[in-house]
């Protein structure tokens, strides 16, 4: 269908996707063939004295491939063949050709014509409003057939044709109305444009009076219609999708699905097209024509009226945006904005929920968000000449089929055709969650397998050290802990993690029996050393140069080469842990490498190599094993893990719970800051009878509880706490405080002792090591300058020689002055410039001190591992400065450095530490993790449920089934932890998947709670019907009530037996069934072999040995 002429030519492609077409204008129709294979434009016939033509219509009709409906402005419709000079010359014939002319009654311009594609017989007609008259119009032109007729046509006219069924009703017209005409409707109407739609013949689509876009019904004569108010000029059908239009007028394409035409599902205009190089229109574009692609799917091509291009669009690359964000993207979480679910399907749009909001729902808080659908792929052709006029999309053929181009035939308002194609192949490419990329280009597909396949160890096959509860609030999961690694006895008193401090022991667990066994025996599931990986937060030495915002840092804190500093400063790994990485490997190339670097493929390696929630201290020596050595952030996330480990012992043994304070996996801002008592103070006894304050019962189960007088006191806590460490923190640090206990507790926390004699013999030891500068410096904080020139003249380090003469020189300006900080202008200049030339970190701190004499700078140095930092802060800040620090420190998500959950613990806090750490490095397997520890034990975060079950998905994923299963177990436990305690209500977190349910009333047999049931069940609590009875022993079977099973454990403890006697087993192919420990007996003997085979019912023959 040709919409009403805005140009002189238009141009109509065959319907049977053949090679011709046809350009009519003014008086004239010409029909030419495009020859690919020459390739040439050849011109077939014309046909001429069309006065006053308005709009045409080619029939899809496969016998007659020449017929076009003509419709003038007169009043006129005529069907022609255009073939007819052709078949006369044949003939030796002086004729035009057959020509039929459909009256009307009334003479009125014809806008629109429309033949159906499903019944080439249909021909619906758009006409102006005139009084009394209708102007949609339905022909059947079958009758009309033999009379448009060639001699020559291979057609017999006598041969029947079936047409689809039924056909259309005819509407009681009158007599005087011609018969041909089946329904017509919209009176005193303008129809301007019209089409049916695909596949079928009783709906039609009609633009009316340039105000309503209408559906019409025609199954019965007076049609079912529906109206959206909307102006159209013309429209389109997708030859993919029956349902889908596509309408365009007043410089506006909407997009519909006519199975619901209440809005529209796309809307857009010019100015949209920004992908290809469009400008922005102060005034909307009129468009002239659209149409849909036959060989791409979802690909529409507008013409604009007066362009010289034709653009695509393509409908399956659309995107949700947010109307009116002028923020860039790297400010914000991709899981900033829940409209992504409106976003092309892939896994990193999945619709997270970010922000650094602590709140538990981001549903409730979230303020409404306005988004709309935009097309993100858009090209066009090349710039014509001239102005084009009309254009139609060539179709492919089976047997050529073009898979790199779209052919596009155009042609301008002087008759010139030009055929162009453009380079759209449609190009897709998808990673699986096991390392394969599929990509596709056309007809063309390949998988890439860039992972070899290896046998995965099973959960339950991996070598775990025994594990440690959650929580132990009981003196039955007390008695646990003696089973755990017994420690050296001629190891320090110092925590395992922290022992001799990172220099010495960067992997507390890595140096412990269990952990290296871990290691060894999973050497051939670990990864060959990367070069670098594309998701991790490490700075890599390819990638730091001037210009990278890693240099742009204070004066304090320069970073030049990471990897010179690492291999020369202090901050060097220790070789015990270094020396499995530097085994030369054949380093991969390619895609493999890419794939190998991936996050999901660390992911994936790690949860093999036992990666999860129950042993958080062998999780930092996977980290380690899985990553190059010069790795920071994996060098951070195994800190991180083995401070969880270790705190857990501190704040978690024997409980959490001290004077109503919940202290399970809380950070050094809550014991500095303080918290609120979980639990309200247990009521004051005044009888005997009644239990004790210290404990309390919750659904059976006793649980500790604060007395009456201790509840609420925080200090008594902290002291509780520690007196479980063993680290001597008795101290007075350097800055006056009003919280020596609080300072006292993190340092215990944190694994540091800062007594003058713990920290003298680590300075000793840090200079038999080699740690020159990290020995001086501290040797500057403690204000021993002497002993700092001397370390730093003894060294062999000739860098560290000059620095002797400048710490020389600046302690004896600093003692003079008698001040923090240097007041000479020209000596504090210089000490930046040398500052910002160094490469030293602990070098950088120890001038920074010296020359700013500002401990927020010696603060920032970011290669100064963080609890090395916080213990500085916890020395010689003072109360005001530090809570300033911390709070720093917990607002600050945007770098995504997951440290900070030391300082903001696992909670509400620490999930928006988590969100930024995924943000920025894709690792959801590690928020998941930590977060199961929390959630939703403690409360409740919508990102964190989203984390689980993208890493449940992942798992799926990776066909690790069971440890996706070992992962949802381990949650279940934590959960069921909270709840045996006391601490949280018992509660259902999967509903009950099976269900028994009476044959005869139909109802599940269970109670409704109104009365409790003790004993078996015999019959249906409903009905009062009996059970089915056993096929073996014929005695009927009993249930067991869940309320009474679990009032019975809530009150007496017991732990109830579950055997096999009490079981039952239903055949799901016969529904026989019984007792399962009789069935059993019946087709297996004690040895195991089969002694049946068929269902023990008589006369059933039903081999339900085999789904056993």
């Amino acid at each position: 269908m040709v919409s009403p002429a805005q140009a002189d030519k238009r141009l109509l492609w065959d319907p049977r996707q053949g090679n011709k077409f046809v350009v009519g204008g003014r008086s004239q129709l010409t029909l030419y063939e495009w020859t690919p294979e020459y390739p040439e434009i050849r011109h077939i016939t014309s046909k001429h004295g069309l006065e006053h033509m308005k709009c045409f219509a080619w029939s899809p009709d496969n016998y007659f491939d020449d017929l076009i409906a003509v419709g003038y402005s007169t009043g006129r419709l005529d069907l022609i063949r255009l073939e007819a000079s052709k078949h006369a010359r044949q003939s030796n014939l002086l004729s035009t050709g057959p020509s039929v002319s459909l009256p009307l009654r009334n003479y009125r311009s014809c806008n629109a014509l429309s033949f159906c594609p499903a019944d080439s017989n249909y021909l619906a007609v758009g006409l102006d409003k005139v009084r009394g008259d209708c102007s949609v119009v339905v022909w059947d032109i079958e009758s009309t057939m033999p009379s448009m007729m060639f001699p020559l046509d291979k057609f017999d006219a006598t041969t029947t044709v079936s047409r689809l069924q039924p056909l259309l009703p005819h509407a009681e017209l009158g007599p005087k109305m011609d018969r041909r005409i089946v329904q017509q409707h919209a009176p005193t109407e303008v129809v301007s444009a019209l089409t049916f739609l695909p596949q079928s013949t009783n709906l039609v689509l009609a633009s009316i009076s340039s105000r309503w876009l209408r559906l019409f019904d025609l199954r019965t004569p007076g049609p079912a219609t529906f109206n959206v108010g909307l102006k159209v000029s013309g429209m389109a059908t997708d030859p993919f999708d029956p349902r889908r239009v596509a309408c365009f007028g007043e410089g506006l394409i909407t997009l519909w699905d006519t199975r619901k035409l209440v809005q529209p599902i796309l809307n857009f205009s010019e100015k949209d097209a920004l992908g290809d190089g469009a400008r922005s229109q102060s005034l909307p574009g009129i468009y002239s024509s659209v149409e849909f692609s036959s060989t791409r799917r979802g690909v529409l091509a507008t013409l604009h009226q007066g362009a010289r291009h034709v653009r695509m669009w393509d409908m399956m690359e659309a995107r949700a945006h947010v109307v009116g964000d002028a923020s860039s993207d790297t400010e914000k979480s991709r899981d900033s904005a829940p409209s992504n679910r409106l976003a092309k399907r892939s896994w990193a749009n999945l619709p997270w929920s970010g922000g650094s909001s602590g709140n538990d729902s981001f549903k409730e808080h979230a303020p409404p968000v306005n988004t709309s659908i935009i097309l993100s792929d858009t090209r066009r052709t090349k710039t014509f000449d001239r102005s084009l006029s009309s254009f139609a999309l060539v179709p492919t053929s089976q047997e050529q089929p073009s898979i790199l181009t779209t052919s596009i035939m155009v042609v301008n308002g002087e008759g010139d055709l030009e055929l162009h194609s453009l380079y759209d192949t449609p190009k897709q490419a998808c990673w699986s969650a096991r390392g394969e990329l599929a990509m596709g280009a056309g007809f063309s597909f390949r998988v890439i397998s860039t992972i070899v396949d290896q046998e995965v160890p099973e959960p339950w096959d991996l070598p775990q050290a025994p594990t440690q509860p959650t929580r132990s609030a009981t003196t039955s999961r007390s008695r646990g802990r003696e089973k755990r690694r017994s420690p050296d006895p001629n190891a320090s008193f110092t925590p395992p993690l922290y022992n001799h401090r990172e220099d010495e022991s960067p992997v507390g667990p890595g140096s412990r029996g269990v952990s290296i066994a871990l290691a060894t025996n999973l050497a051939t599931t670990r990864p060959d050393k990367r070069s670098f990986s594309p998701a991790s937060l490490r700075v890599h030495e390819s990638q730091i140069n001037a210009g990278s915002p890693l240099l742009k840092r204070s004066i304090s804190r320069p970073r030049r080469d990471l990897t010179s500093v690492k291999a020369k400063s202090s901050l060097s790994p220790d070789t015990r842990n270094a020396g499995p990485s530097k085994i030369k490997k054949t380093p991969l190339k390619g895609a493999a490498a890419t794939v190998e670097d991936d996050i999901s493929m660390i992911m994936r390696r790690r949860v093999i190599s036992g990666y999860g929630i129950k042993n958080p201290d062998d999780n930092g020596t996977i980290v380690q094993n899985g990553t190059d050595t010069y790795d920071s952030s994996a060098q951070i996330l195994s800190d991180l893990w083995g401070w969880i480990y270790y705190s857990r012992n501190i704040l978690c043994n024997p409980t959490p719970m001290i004077n109503g304070y919940d202290f399970s996996y809380e950070g050094l801002l809550s014991i500095w800051e303080g918290m609120e008592p979980r639990f309200q103070a247990p009521p004051v006894h005044h009888t005997l009878l009644e239990p004790p304050a210290s404990e309390t019962l919750h659904n059976g189960r006793r649980s500790l509880s604060p007395a009456g007088e201790s509840h609420g006191n925080f200090n008594a806590a902290l002291k509780e706490l520690l007196s479980r460490g063993s680290i001597e923190t008795a101290w007075t640090p350097a800055a006056t405080t009003s919280r020596q206990l609080q300072r006292q507790v993190a340092l215990q926390l944190i694994g540091w002792s800062l007594r003058d004699s713990e920290l003298q013999k680590d300075i000793d030891r840090w200079e038999n090591n080699g740690k020159i500068s990290r020995a001086a410096c501290w040797l500057v904080f403690i204000k021993k300058y002497d002993k700092a020139v001397r370390l730093l003249l003894a060294s062999e380090d000739e860098s560290h020689h000059m620095m002797s003469g400048m710490l020389a020189a600046l302690t004896a300006h600093h003692s003079e002055s008698r001040s923090s900080g240097i007041r000479s202008s020209d000596l504090r200049e210089h000490c930046e410039r040398v500052i910002v030339k160094l490469q030293d970190p602990y070098l950088r701190a120890m001038l920074t001190h010296l020359a700013l004499g500002d401990w927020s700078e010696v603060l920032e140095e970011e290669l100064i591992p963080f609890r090395e930092r916080l213990a500085i802060a916890f020395q010689f800040l003072d109360d005001k400065t530090l809570s300033s620090y911390l709070r720093r420190v917990k607002d600050r998500t945007s770098g995504g450095d997951i440290d900070a959950i030391i300082v903001t613990g696992l909670t509400k806090a620490g999930v928006n530490i988590l969100q930024s750490y995924v943000d920025k490095s894709g690792d959801i397997q590690t928020a998941a993790i930590m977060a199961s520890y929390v959630c939703p034990s403690k409360f409740t975060d919508a990102r964190v449920d989203r984390w689980l079950d993208a890493y449940r998905d992942l798992l799926d994923g990776f066909r690790l089934f069971h440890h996706r299963v070992d992962f949802d177990v381990t949650r279940g436990q934590i959960v069921q932890e909270f709840v045996d305690d006391g601490y949280n209500p018992p509660e259902v977190w999967a509903p009950r998947q099976i269900l028994i349910r009476c044959n005869y009333c139909n109802k599940t047999i269970s109670d409704d709670g109104s009365e409790i049931r003790r004993t078996k069940a015999t019959s249906c609590p409903h009905c009062s019907r009996s059970l089915p009875r056993c096929s073996v022993c014929l005695m009927t079977l009993s249930v067991i009530p869940d309320a009474a099973r679990e009032v019975e454990l809530a009150h007496t403890q017991a732990q109830y037996a579950d055997t096999i006697d009490d079981a039952i087993v239903i055949c799901q192919t016969c529904r026989h069934g019984g007792h399962a420990s009789h069935v059993m007996d019946w087709f297996f003997d004690g040895d195991g072999t089969q002694s049946h085979a068929t269902c023990a019912v008589a006369n059933c023959d039903c081999q339900c040995a085999d789904n056993m």
